[in-house]
């Protein structure tokens, strides 16, 4: 009796711990592959304490278990230099608590956590990138997808990486990039014009970012002008640049 009744205590127990873990939504989200939440990320951000224009492009995403994920993209500092890097992210941490949800918007909490990614080919012009990153994350049914903000005025950003970049000599600088509002910057870096958007200030333009403002800010230019302009910044840079680091 003493054996059925100890055999019935281990079966609850088991069974308790189940659905306690199933009523768990951060350890169901960990065990979802959340490749997708990296994958063809596209973002923009500086280097350096001259504020210098690095663009960054995941092109591949791997899981290698519940919470790392193999990276690879590409990097493009000031338009000119493009280096491939692979490395991974770690995931810390998720907040669940956290929801906006509108026709425009739906965000259901965020994963943070850090990373590494190492630049390879010419050793001129490659580093490595560290920091801590936070993406925001939707339920779609049972699917976990990127979040979704379409109001830009919000200033929002869903996919933020603040950290470093080391070069193979030993130098450090500041590296942050994201998918809306740079972290980081001085506050003379830009400024928002009558449409709500971000303009970087003459004082960084030539570090970088003078396409950006011709493109879409500078109302001096003819027309054929600010389309070459636009076309280098919509343009998709980092396809067949995963081999080494160039210069344009």
């Amino acid at each position: 009796m003493k054996q059925k009744i100890y055999h019935i205590i281990i079966f609850l127990l088991f069974w308790f711990c189940g659905v306690a873990y199933s009523q768990n939504p951060k350890a169901d989200i960990l065990q979802q592959d959340l490749s997708g939440l990296f994958d063809n990320l596209s973002m923009i951000g500086i280097l350096g304490e001259d504020c210098s224009r690095i663009d960054i492009h995941f092109t591949k995403v791997r899981k290698m278990d519940n919470r790392e994920y193999e990276i690879k993209g590409v990097s493009r500092t000031r338009l000119s230099i493009i280096c491939p890097f692979k490395g991974k992210v770690c995931i810390d941490s998720i907040s669940s608590d956290f929801q906006l949800k509108s026709e425009c918007t739906k965000v259901d909490g965020f994963i943070y956590g850090h990373y590494s990614f190492t630049e390879y080919g010419d050793k001129r012009y490659s580093g490595t990138f560290s920091g801590a990153f936070k993406q925001g994350y939707r339920m779609n049914g049972q699917q976990i997808e990127k979040g979704r903000n379409e109001i830009a005025e919000l200033k929002w950003n869903l996919s933020e990486y603040r950290g470093k970049w080391k070069s193979a000599n030993g130098l450090t600088k500041v590296c942050s990039w994201v998918d809306e509002i740079i972290p980081d910057t001085p506050a003379n870096f830009y400024l928002f014009n009558d449409a709500g958007e971000w303009v970087v200030s003459p004082k960084y333009r030539k570090n970088g970012w003078e396409n950006l403002y011709n493109a879409y800010h500078n109302e001096t230019l003819a027309t054929d002008e600010i389309q070459k302009a636009r076309e280098v910044e919509e343009q998709e840079w980092w396809v067949n640049k995963s081999q080494s680091c160039k210069v344009n």
